[in-house]
């Protein structure tokens, strides 16, 4: 074990603190031209009035131009390959978080088929126009069984973005192509004739990043806090830096335009190869490494922590409280594959290994580092195949506790599967709820002495 000072405090660290096998928490569209209301809009004025949604307390002054949204929308629909035969509805709803709710449902279509042409018409859900957002719930019609949600599909339908004939919107395989957005039931807007609304530019919809660095140089590391600075990438290479705040020299924020993003640590020269990143924590939104994409949202600040210890590998040293740290991927639906603890290479077993225990969302971190069931255990479980526009989704894992790997009586009672090659260390429990078990996903973790050493 190694003795670490570290600059992290209680409340750094809290909400992802585990303690001796106990967890406190975890860490872990289109658009047509036409009045100027759009959900994400409702403070900004203009002349006149154009309010016809229900997002905001007050109407919504209308843009200078004679533009607006459209009352008709006309799509056809497709599905993968292997679904051609099937038969599907579709819900229509406002926001996405409304799906299922029969209360929020504007209007449904029946009897939808691949390579159908459909429309919606907002007479139907009782509105002179579309919301500036509409969200289509895609249902598979099972025989003698609850229809089967398989697509979601958001397209934004106020004026602050195109929306043309040909444009085609996809998710999980099936597809909506706009064949018409019409406004007022007879002008078609088209992609090679653009509509320029207004004198001013719409004011840019940024959000915030705030890095927080907790820093350890118990390795004989001279490194300050000054030393590590950090910027973001946009998809178009536009890079941002952080700004060192002036009180506190450990964390650094930037204002940006809403987009994807990754975040890049740069360390001086002078002590770049004695210190390495352990592992980042902090927002849901939080990129799992330096190398992952990440969303920042219009008036929404994503918060992140990165630590860093000066041993050059990350894994701690004589004097040090971090003793262990590791990075693995896993899938849940598959035992066999990437770092589960039933890989053996030339007859050696992986190590350390992920244990899935049950396919829905159990698994354990195997570590012969682990040694004693006080051991605190900062982690997190994130999917690998990031979306861009949603970031890495969080499998909300809890700690149930540390337990030894072989104990299959324990385990048999509590998952209903025992671990196929067991072995003779301890394991880090979690239960993983909402873990897609065909998606890759990577297990980030620290192990941390709670007695500093002593």
């Amino acid at each position: 074990m190694t003795k670490l000072k570290t600059t992290l405090t209680i409340s750094a660290i809290a909400s992802i603190l585990i303690i001796g096998g106990f967890v406190t928490a975890t860490p872990n569209a289109f658009s047509t031209y036409g009045g100027n209301y759009d959900d994400d809009d409702c403070d900004h004025g203009y002349y006149g009035y154009n309010y016809d949604d229900d997002d905001c307390g007050e109407d919504v002054p209308k843009d200078p131009c004679d533009c607006e949204k459209p009352d008709t929308l006309k799509f056809k629909f497709s599905t993968p390959s292997s679904e051609i035969d099937s038969e599907f509805r579709i819900e229509i709803y406002k926001k996405i978080n409304y799906i299922g709710n029969e209360d929020k449902k504007l209007t449904s279509i029946a009897d939808v088929t691949n390579m159908g042409d459909y429309q919606i018409e907002s007479s139907s859900f009782g509105k002179e126009k579309l919301n500036s957002n509409t969200v289509f719930a895609i249902y598979k019609i099972v025989e003698n069984d609850d229809d089967d949600l398989v697509s979601s599909i958001e397209i934004h339908t106020s004026c602050s973005q195109d929306l043309f004939i040909g444009q085609t919107e996809s998710d999980n395989g099936y597809s909506l192509e706009i064949t018409d957005g019409l406004k007022d039931g007879k002008t078609s807007i088209s992609a090679s004739n653009p509509l320029t609304c207004g004198d001013e530019p719409e004011p840019e919809k940024t959000g915030m990043i705030v890095i927080r660095n907790a820093l350890t140089k118990d390795n004989g590391g001279e490194a300050m806090l000054e030393d590590f600075s950090y910027k973001v990438t946009d998809e178009l290479g536009t890079t941002f830096d952080l700004v060192q705040d002036s009180l506190d020299s450990s964390i650094h924020v930037a204002e940006v335009p809403k987009g994807s993003y990754k975040l890049n640590q740069k360390i001086a020269s002078t002590v770049t190869e004695s210190y390495s990143e352990v592992l980042i924590t902090g927002d849901k939104k939080c990129p799992a490494t330096t190398n992952e994409s990440f969303m920042i949202k219009k008036d929404k600040t994503v918060s992140c922590t990165i630590y860093n210890d000066d041993n050059g590998e990350g894994s701690g040293g004589p004097g040090g409280i971090v003793f262990q740290n590791n990075s693995m991927e896993i899938r849940l639906g598959n035992t066999n594959t990437l770092d589960s603890c039933d890989v053996f290479i030339d007859g050696v077993q992986k190590h350390p290994c992920v244990e899935i225990l049950s396919d829905n969302g159990n698994i354990g971190i195997v570590d012969d580092e682990l040694t004693s069931t006080t051991t605190i255990v900062l982690f997190s479980v994130v999917q690998k195949d990031v979306n861009p526009m949603e970031g890495a989704k969080d499998a909300r894992c809890e700690l149930e506790r540390i337990i030894a790997h072989n104990n299959v009586q324990f385990l048999m009672d509590n998952f209903g599967e025992a671990p196929a090659n067991p072995t003779d260390n301890l394991m880090v429990m979690l239960e993983c709820s909402e873990m897609d078990d065909d998606k890759d996903h990577k297990v980030n973790y620290i192990m941390i002495d709670p007695t500093f050493g002593s």
